[in-house]
């Protein structure tokens, strides 16, 4: 066969029982992506040439710089570590409104666990530990601008804790209403008084349905476990003389009264809307 020198790239084809050289031409750098004509920090060099692909580079360090802070993240605390987009249920909550999971920051104060996340970055975190017995109000009691939940899947569908909260307040005084104002009035590291509400129906329902995570998480942040047979008062009115409470035992984790329960001295337990 006769010899051919090429000055490109070279293959061998076997046709026929017959050898030839094709010739293919010499990529160019530049159809190549390799367009910068100086050395950068970082970058490639085409193998054709004196050219350098720098976008390449600028995008591997973009991607080693995320893969940095994910690991500084999962170090840090896991889920979260500074925000609250990313808390998930049984994370803790700290004062400076930041969460971690599986694991307590350094540095950082807990005070209460998520036990309640609404899909959009949203949710409420519960103090770690209660903070009385007290009642719900006296006989009779029904306020009107407060919706009555007539059965627990109903109530289950209630989680708007702090509105609860501002319109039980605004019906009457703590001697009135000693449960809603005593959670109004809690306060913590990095909270006020006003910050902290009585949890709705649907909370005691979210709490049911997440037991372990959410006790995790207290564990974790020196509170104290939920447990199924502590009596916990919820925002939600069932009927005039009736409020639901939650001793986390039943389906919804709630319970109703036919008859006048709101007298009854339960745990109130706050809860905080981020």
């Amino acid at each position: 066969m006769k010899k051919i020198l090429l000055a490109s790239v070279g293959v061998m084809v076997i046709s026929a029982g017959s050898v030839y050289a094709a010739c293919i031409p010499t990529p160019s750098c530049s159809s190549l992506g390799y367009e910068s004509s100086s050395s950068c920090e970082g970058g490639i060099k085409c193998p054709f040439g004196n050219a350098w692909n720098c976008t390449l580079a600028d995008k591997i360090n973009e991607i080693t710089t995320e893969i940095t802070e994910i690991k500084k993240v999962i170090e840090e605390g896991g889920i979260g570590g500074g925000n609250t987009k990313d808390c998930a249920i049984g994370s803790i909550f700290y004062s400076d409104i930041s969460c971690s999971y599986g694991k307590v920051i350094s540095g950082k104060t807990p005070i209460g666990v998520v036990v309640y996340v609404d899909g959009t970055g949203g949710g409420q975190a519960m103090a770690l530990k209660k903070i009385g017995d007290y009642a719900w109000s006296g006989y009779g009691t029904d306020i009107t601008t407060l919706t009555n939940w007539s059965s627990a899947e109903m109530a289950a569908t209630d989680v708007k804790s702090c509105s609860n909260t501002i319109l039980i307040t605004n019906a009457g005084n703590k001697s009135t209403y000693p449960a809603a104002w005593a959670a109004h009035e809690y306060k913590t590291e990095g909270t006020n008084a006003g910050d902290w509400c009585l949890p709705a129906a649907g909370i005691m329902t979210s709490i049911k349905n997440n037991m372990s995570a959410i006790n995790a998480g207290f564990v974790l942040a020196g509170g104290d476990q939920l447990g199924r047979s502590s009596s916990l008062w919820s925002s939600s009115e069932n009927r005039g003389g009736s409020a639901w409470y939650s001793n986390l035992s039943n389906d919804y984790g709630l319970y109703g009264s036919d008859t006048i329960n709101k007298p009854n001295r339960y745990e109130v337990r706050p809860v905080l809307e981020f």
